[in-house]
């Protein structure tokens, strides 16, 4: 098996690793060349049948007509609120070959957002399904594109909007540390780049699992890598996928290679570390890898390559990229590896200078693959892309990660240099959250932590001050539920503390140390889901009676 360390230049003097050059063209005529090559192999397939490239083709062309005919053009945002189909696809395709750029929106998100972002790009077109067609925001002048209704084809290049490498692609969403979610800027370049890395050459990446949400990073590896490179892109069910059912969609569908967070990969390494059976490579990232699940998999599935790949959204999707060699431990930490084709990394110090091997410092990221900025934040933009100091003339991403090199010349991730999170592989800034819990009356000071759970996995705890003193349980209970309006699920504390006062240190600032354990059985309530299916609920109904409990989760 091929290691990271096999695909990387030498270090240079600038305490950097840079991956092999490659050129670029725009998504649509990377498209382009796999429908002229093969026009009836199968692009997507899934639950719902199988499409063409051809096929494909054709209904992007009637979705870029039908965009152009509501006013998209020259890199607009098009809002995209859709559930995990073939639509994806169709629609993400569909708006690049308008000349226009995709905004992908969760179609869980609440109204409060949608309305939002919609505000913040100055969207004027949203592309629904059956399943997202109630949720488009009262705002004036947004028009929307059904893709359930039965349209004619239409002519579809007639009046396309030129388009260029550098023009925008996506703008994709993530939390923001100033109390608002910011939005990625990634062009066709960055797109194709990540599409066309010679890692995905080896074979393995001919059928791969679509099973993230459109609006994570990682649906631009689980989609753009198979369509530019003439593959087939296997759409997951909707919902959530137990290992089970993983492993049945993985058979079913002859999935060669999939991308799934470190929480979900330990999650399917302890439930089944069979269920990767069958592909050829499993990448797994978005938090720090764990080594016994890299190595159980690996143990369980003979031949297949089990890779640890890094990479903020800012680098479109990954930047740096480890497999594990076959047979013995697994490193810990487990690297994550050196960088991408045409991509560079650097750990540096507080005045830019490389930190000796073994050191930790700060990582930057430039070359292919590092986004425009962010949409509308030119403060921000300068503050996270700054010139590169070694003379390439391009700008660096300031990752905020901690890492060092090791002696073999890879990356060791080591930590966060500031209060950003990630849980269950979403992105998390404490400040927006915080943020968020001071707009509301019943807050006048709040701090968001991260504590582990009884079950040993991680969650986010809010500590608030009400404007007299503590907030009554019936505060909190409101104020959660407004959040629940406000932010997606995953960044809504399972548990606000009530406090008299914020403990201070001696400097004045909020003493986060001091702040005390959340209350168990608010942590249990919290933690609750309720059984889904007969068997889950006749399990819950023998552990309550066993546990003396009422309910159990």
């Amino acid at each position: 098996m091929l290691s990271s360390q096999n695909l990387s230049a030498p270090t240079s003097f600038s305490g950097q690793r840079r991956g092999a050059e490659g050129s670029s063209v725009t998504v649509p005529e990377a498209f382009a060349e796999q429908v002229a090559r093969d026009p009836y192999a199968i692009a997507v397939t899934g639950p719902a049948g199988e499409l063409s490239y051809a096929g494909l083709d054709a209904d992007s062309a009637t979705v870029a007509a039908r965009l152009r005919a509501h006013g998209a053009g020259a890199e607009s945002p098009v809002l995209l609120a859709l559930e995990r189909s073939t639509h994806v696809i169709t629609a993400m395709l569909g708006v690049l070959r308008a000349g226009a750029a995709y905004v992908p929106i969760r179609t869980d998100d609440p109204d409060e957002r949608i309305l939002r972002l919609a505000r913040e790009t100055g969207a004027s077109c949203m592309v629904v399904d059956s399943s997202s067609a109630t949720r488009v925001p009262d705002r004036d002048g947004l028009s929307v594109v059904h893709l359930d209704e039965t349209v004619s084809p239409t002519t579809p290049e007639a009046g396309a909007t030129r388009l260029h490498p550098g023009s925008l692609a996506y703008v994709m969403f993530t939390s923001g540390s100033t109390g608002a979610p910011k939005g990625v800027m990634v062009t066709h370049d960055d797109i194709v780049r990540l599409a066309k890395d010679r890692r995905w050459g080896n074979g393995g990446h001919e059928r791969v699992l679509f099973h993230s949400s459109h609006a994570f990073d990682a649906a631009t590896y689980e989609i753009w890598t198979p369509l530019l490179n003439g593959g087939t892109v296997v759409v997951a069910p909707p919902g959530y996928l137990d290992a089970g059912e993983f492993a049945a969609v993985v058979r079913r569908y002859d999935v060669t290679a999939t991308f799934v967070t470190a929480s979900l990969f330990t999650l399917y390494a302890s439930q089944d570390p069979a269920c990767f059976a069958g592909m050829r490579e499993v990448l797994s990232g978005g938090e720090a890898a764990n080594p016994g699940a890299l190595e159980s998999v690996r143990d369980a599935c003979p031949g297949i390559l089990v890779s640890n790949a890094y990479g903020p959204t800012e680098t479109t999707t990954f930047a740096n990229h480890f497999s594990l060699a076959e047979g013995g431990p697994a490193p810990t930490p487990v690297p994550i590896g050196g960088p991408l084709d045409g991509m560079r990394s650097h750990v540096l110090d507080e005045l830019l200078r490389p930190v000796p091997v073994g050191e930790v410092g700060d990582l930057y990221v430039g070359g292919a693959g590092v986004a425009r900025g962010y949409h509308d934040r030119p403060a921000l933009t300068a503050e996270r892309f700054v010139a590169d100091p070694f003379g390439s003339g391009e700008r660096l991403y300031r990752t905020g990660d901690l890492a060092r090199w090791n002696s073999e010349g890879l990356l060791e991730y080591t930590g966060r240099a500031d209060d950003q999170v990630k849980i269950r592989g979403f992105r998390i800034e404490l400040g927006e959250v915080e943020t968020a819990l001071l707009r509301r009356p019943e807050v006048a000071e709040a701090v968001v932590l991260v504590h582990r759970s009884a079950s040993g996995g991680r969650q986010l705890v809010g500590y608030v001050v009400g404007p007299n003193g503590s907030p009554s349980e019936q505060d909190t209970d409101d104020v959660r539920e407004a959040l629940g309006r406000q932010l997606p699920a995953y960044m809504v504390p399972q548990v606000l503390v009530p406090l008299e006062t914020m403990p201070l240190n001696a400097n004045g600032k909020v003493d986060r140390r001091a702040l005390p354990e959340p209350d168990r059985a608010a942590r249990a309530r919290d933690e609750y889901v309720a059984p889904r299916s007969r068997v889950e609920r006749e399990l819950a109904e023998v552990f309550a009676s066993v546990l003396g409990t009422e309910k159990v989760g």
